[in-house]
Order: structure tokens, then sequence, then C-alpha cells
């Protein structure tokens, strides 16, 4: 259970840097706007955008996750007794967690090759090889959330 404990920490901790990427991204923005008023404005503003846009999503997942704040699929609950709950929450989780386990292999390998070409954001230059690394560990995270609940049906992993 520490290891969980472990996670949970590492998940809320994202969650913060996720809402700190969107008032980054929002702070761009409006600055962005401002300055071309007087015909400057940002270097970069879209690419930045779209790195705290991609952070924010990818951060924010696994928490949501984790207190169970995603849209659950009522339909199939509502004409389940309470077994044939716990088996459609089992047959769920376990393709998230092979869906997920995908997603984690392919962004990483992505990102390897983006890292080994050198590809960069075309107006700031910085490297992008990172963002699908992002993306790989908290899909990795998603994982660990999806395992929580399988082994703790009906529990919230963390509580909001």
């Amino acid at each position: 259970m520490k290891f969980f404990a472990f996670i949970s920490r590492i998940i809320v901790v994202f969650a913060y840097i996720a809402g700190i990427s969107i008032l980054l991204m929002m702070a761009v923005t409006v600055v962005d706007v401002i300055l071309r008023i007087f015909d400057m404005g940002i270097t970069g503003a879209y690419d930045l955008v779209r790195a705290c846009g991609v952070i924010a999503v990818a951060f924010a997942l696994p928490y949501v996750t984790a207190v169970k704040g995603h849209i659950a699929i009522e339909f199939f609950y509502h004409k389940c007794d309470r077994k044939g709950r716990i088996l459609l929450d089992i047959i769920f989780r376990l393709s998230s967690i092979i869906i997920f386990g995908g997603l984690t292999l392919y962004t990483f390998r992505y990102g390897l090759s983006l890292y080994s070409s050198g590809e960069v954001f075309p107006n700031l230059g910085l490297p992008v090889f990172w963002i699908p690394f992002v993306i790989s560990l908290n899909s990795l995270l998603m994982m660990f959330v999806f395992v929580y609940h399988l082994y703790r049906p009906g529990k919230e992993y963390i509580k909001p």
C-alpha cells in the first residue's frame, strides 16, 4: 500500500502542474493579445500554448481517473445488478489497462524517435521529444490507478 500512497502523491503533484499549465496558457494568450495591439507579440506564443495544453491534459488525466471524475457508462451499469456492475467494471478496467499500456509504449517509442531526429518547435526551436514522454509517463500512472481500482472496486483512489 505504500507504493499506491507514493503514486497518489505523484498524481496530486501532477494535478497541480496541470493547473499551473492552464494558468500559464491563459497568461501567455492574454499577454500576447495585449502586445499585438501595440504591434508586438510573444515569439512562439502558439508553441507555448500548445505545449501547455498537452501538459494540462496529460497531467490531469491520472487525477481525474483517481477521483473517479470521469463519465461512467451509466447505461450499462443501470441494466445490471451489483455482481454485473462489478464484472463490467473489471472488464472496463482491464481493457483500459491494455489500451493505456499500448499508449505508454507507443508514445515512449515516438519520443525516442523525436529525440533521435532532433525535432523542434517551429518558432521557439526547443526540442519536442519530451511531450510524448510526458504522455507516456501519465499513461503509466493511469495504469496504476486502474490496477488500484481493480484491487479495491468502487473506491476512489484519491479523495477530491
